[in-house]
Parts: C-alpha cells; sequence; structure tokens
C-alpha cells in the first residue's frame, strides 16, 4: 500500500482540510513539472551529428538497418527501432523528435522521488528530483533525440524495483522483470550493464544485518540468479560492441582525462555549480558519519551507500578500461549517474537547519544552472554551433527546383553539412546533389558515399546555379575550381554560425578553361 502524505497549513482549520496525497500522485506531479522543465525549448537548438544519425537510421527500412547494425552502431540498435515506429507517426521536426526524451526525463524524476521516499521523507524525495531535473548535463540529453534519457530512465526505475525486491514489497515475476529489464537497458545503452555492481553493494547494504554481521542469504541468492540472467542476455550486445570498437577509435585524440572531466563535466558542466554540488555532498557524507550510530539516519545513509557506488562504478570502470584498453571514457555518457549526484545532494540539503535553507540551497542550485540550460536551449548550440536549421532556410531562399548543391566534405562525418539535407529537409526539395554516388540507405555504414566533383562533372550539364555548402575554411576547394573550369562564377556568400553558402552561377560570357 502506498504511503500517505499530509501536507499540513499554519491554521488549524486548513490543517483539518489539507489533501491527502499519495506517494504516487506525488511521484505523477513531480514527473510532469520535470518533464515540462525538460522540454522547454527543446525545439528551438539546431539538430546535430549524433541525432542525424538517428533520424537517418531510424528511417532505414528494415533490411537496410539491419545491415548497417551488423557493420556499426549495433549498440543504438534498438533505440534507432523504436524511433523508426516514433517518426512514421510523427514526423521529423526537432520537437517530435526530442518529444520522448523530455519525458523519459520526467519519468525518470517521478521514479527517483520514489525511490528516496523507500528511506527518506518526502521533503528530501521532491529535492532529489528537482535537483536532479536542473542538473545541466541531464537538461542536455532532454534536448537530444538519442538513447541516453531513456537509460537514465530505466535505471532509476530498475534500481527502485531492486529497492523494492530487497525489502518484500515486489515478487514473483517481478525478478524476472527486473533481469530482462537490466538485459533490455543494455540493448539500449550498454553502460547500462555497469548497474549490475552497483546494485550488488546496494544490495549487501540494505540486507546486512549490523548486529548479527552477516546478509540475509536466500534474498542474495535470487539476485545473484537474476544478475547471471542479465549479464548472460547481455552477452551479445556487448560482443558486439567489442567487435565494433573501431567507431569509437577517434576518441583516442581526445584531451586527457582530467579532474574536470571527472569531477565537473559528467553532472555539473560548470565550475561554479560543481562546487556548490559537491559542498553539499560532502555536508551530507559528514552528517552521516556524526550520525552513523542515530537509527533516524539509517535511511539517508543507505541511499549515501547508494549513490557512491551508483556514482563512483561506473565512471572508475570507464576510467580503467580507458587507461588499458580502448578510450570509451566520455563525461556525457555518465549522465546514467546523475540520478546517485541528485540523492547525494539532497542528502546534504536535508542537513541544513531549517526548512527556508532547504529552499535556499535549492534555489541556489537551481540559479547556478540556469545559464547552462539557456544556453543549451539556443539556436546553435550543438556541436561546436551546429546550424543546419539556418543552412536549409538559407538555401531554401536562394535556390530553385534543378538548381545543383555540393557540400564540404572534408570536415568529420558528423558535422559535414549534408547532414542538413536530412535534419531539415524542407530546403532541399528539388535540388541535385552533385556528388552523391551512393545514399546512406544503400550502404551498410552511417553516412552517404559522395565523390569529388571531378570525378562526376557531366553531372553539371543543363546546371546553370550551383550553392555550394561549406564547414570548414577552405574544404570544397578543390570542387570550387571544378565548377570555375565550367564557368561558374561566385556571385553571393551568405555566412551563417558555422557555415557558408556560397552561390556559384554560370557566367553566359564566360567559358571553359
Amino acid at each position: 500500500m502506498a504511503e500517505v502524505l499530509t501536507f499540513a497549513t499554519p491554521s488549524a482549520e486548513s490543517a483539518r482540510s489539507a489533501a491527502t496525497w499519495s506517494d504516487a500522485r506525488v511521484a505523477a506531479v513531480v514527473g510532469s513539472a520535470s518533464a515540462a522543465v525538460a522540454l522547454a525549448g527543446s525545439w528551438i537548438p539546431s539538430l546535430w551529428g549524433d541525432e542525424a544519425a538517428s533520424i537517418m537510421s531510424a528511417q532505414r527500412d528494415w533490411p537496410s538497418l539491419f545491415a548497417m547494425l551488423g557493420t556499426v552502431d549495433a549498440v543504438h540498435g534498438l533505440y534507432y527501432a523504436l524511433l523508426h515506429f516514433w517518426i512514421d507517426l510523427v514526423g521529423i521536426s526537432p520537437f517530435a523528435l526530442r518529444l520522448p526524451s523530455g519525458l523519459a526525463i520526467g519519468t525518470a524524476a517521478a521514479g527517483l522521488y520514489l525511490l528516496v521516499r523507500t528511506s527518506a521523507g518526502c521533503w528530501i524525495a521532491v529535492v532529489a528530483a528537482a535537483v536532479f531535473t536542473v542538473l545541466p548535463r541531464v537538461a542536455q540529453v532532454a534536448v537530444e533525440a538519442r538513447p541516453t534519457p531513456f537509460a537514465v530512465a530505466l535505471a532509476v526505475w530498475l534500481t527502485l524495483l531492486m529497492l523494492r525486491l530487497v525489502d518484500g514489497r515486489a515478487r514473483g515475476a517481478w525478478w524476472w522483470g527486473y533481469a530482462v529489464g537490466l538485459a533490455v537497458g543494455t540493448y539500449l545503452f550498454l553502460y547500462v550493464i555497469l548497474l549490475v555492481p552497483v546494485h550488488v553493494v546496494a544490495v549487501v547494504a540494505w540486507t546486512l544485518d549490523r548486529r548479527k554481521r552477516e546478509i540475509r542469504t536466500p534474498r542474495i541468492r535470487s539476485f545473484l540468479l537474476a544478475w547471471s540472467c542479465a549479464v548472460v542476455l547481455a552477452v551479445p550486445i556487448c560482443v558486439i560492441a567489442v567487435l565494433q570498437r573501431r567507431q569509437v577509435a577517434f576518441r583516442g585524440r581526445q584531451p586527457a582525462v582530467t579532474l574536470e572531466t571527472v569531477l565537473v563535466a559528467p553532472w555539473f558542466m560548470l565550475p561554479m555549480l560543481a562546487f556548490a554540488g559537491w559542498a553539499l555532498i560532502a555536508i551530507g557524507v559528514a552528517a552521516a558519519a556524526v550520525h552513523r550510530h542515530d537509527p533516524s539516519w539509517r535511511g539517508r545513509t543507505r541511499l549515501l551507500v547508494l549513490s557512491a557506488a551508483w556514482a563512483v562504478i561506473p565512471a572508475a570502470a570507464l576510467l580503467l578500461v580507458t587507461a588499458f584498453a580502448t578510450p570509451v571514457y566520455t563525461a556525457r555518457y555518465l549522465v546514467l549517474t546523475a540520478p546517485a549526484a541528485a540523492i547525494a545532494i539532497s542528502v546534504g540539503v536535508s542537513v541544513l537547519p531549517w526548512r527556508r535553507s532547504h529552499v535556499i540551497a535549492a534555489a541556489l542550485i537551481a540559479a547556478l544552472a540556469l545559464p547552462a540550460i539557456v544556453d543549451q536551449r539556443l539556436p546553435y548550440a550543438k556541436n561546436f554551433g551546429t546550424d543546419w536549421q539556418t543552412v536549409s532556410a538559407v538555401v531554401a531562399e536562394h535556390s530553385v527546383v534543378g538548381d545543383g548543391i555540393v557540400f564540404d566534405e572534408s570536415v568529420r562525418p558528423s558535422r559535414r553539412p549534408r547532414l542538413a539535407m536530412y535534419t531539415y529537409p524542407e530546403g532541399f526539395h528539388g535540388l541535385v546533389d552533385l556528388a552523391l554516388v551512393r545514399s546512406h540507405d544503400e550502404t551498410d555504414g552511417l553516412w552517404d558515399v559522395t565523390a569529388p566533383l571531378s570525378a562526376v562533372d557531366h553531372r553539371l550539364e543543363g546546371v546553370d546555379r550551383v550553392l555550394v555548402v561549406l564547414r570548414s575554411r577552405r574544404g570544397a576547394d578543390p570542387d570550387v575550381a571544378v565548377l570555375r573550369e565550367h564557368g561558374f562564377v561566385l556571385t553571393a556568400v551568405h555566412p551563417i554560425e558555422s557555415s557558408r553558402v556560397a552561390v556559384y552561377e554560370r557566367d553566359a560570357a564566360g567559358t571553359r578553361d
């Protein structure tokens, strides 16, 4: 039976008539508010390279998608399959694509409220959910059409289910649901498998009888069976991930792991926010140490043990693999551990005297996070100023049906401006893609296969105007040289944020060199 909460007001009369809410009802309100915050402005930032990969993969037919997953991006295959159905229903507008991600963050916040309520009061649980929602890394993934928000939500609810299984409030088929959930989560986002050692620590902490210094073995055996089943079911995707590890080889060229990438980037992203967050976490840990023999602190101490395991184990695993095998440490993927940070901060807030100081501390966290959240919702917030929505608009304004278009292919595939044609296709209708050799959905790779314009210059016959979309400074110089050879002259350049659209028109008086 759900615990009943009564929210009292100062007057005796209002206290007698106060509304009585169950935990489930409070969680629904918390989740709805969190989703509303997460989705605010989600349609504003331009779609970027990873989202282009989501769209292009999800729009493939099934044979093409399975062929691609056999060579690349298998770790995102389940998400692409789900997105395939979603796009069929709602299309590829930025808001429609990102709507499920925002709802997933709201679902995670609701689950986090219920998770904290297993061991602490309503107010601490509300603070945890609120802090989680405004953490900049959480706010960032909420406006991305990628699988990480769903992995975070699944991690929260699986952890809640684990605690319900520990205390006996979930039984029977829920054990199988827990095992299958861990496995499915791993297919959705590979790092979900790291929840298994996190839950091992939590289960030991929850079932340890300190007086007898022993663990309740029957429940441990059930968990060992569930974890074993989950790991066995997840083996195929883990093997495929190892086989496709070259896909992330470029991370070896990224800057070395630093204190900033470990202590700031995964959750806070801003140094001042990180300072405030870690200060509150330190307050909570110190208070738990002081009150280690106080029964009223047992629940909060358990939450700190859980949050410590949840925060440290995945990060440590990725750091070890990066140090001794292959580069896998990426701070933004550790958003999976953001609920742990929110839990620990909420415990620290609960230590402060007076309810007013709790409100001030939570408001301070939100205020420090606000600049990052606002910045993430600006038009060019993604991937070093991706501006494909404006590129599409500029191309549409300065072209007519039958014009040619050429894209700068010299930058990393996920930054190539030709992806504007797939993320914002309305601006490219009727244009001739002069360099295209094979469309991505006719290959087993992620991206289109293209050729230099010099190899396909016969396609310029009958074309009197060509638009060249550039991302790098001189990336399209060879193609521009071919245009000039065929009598095209530069008539206009339209600079945007990180791209330029150059217009070349055939000079009626010109001749081919």
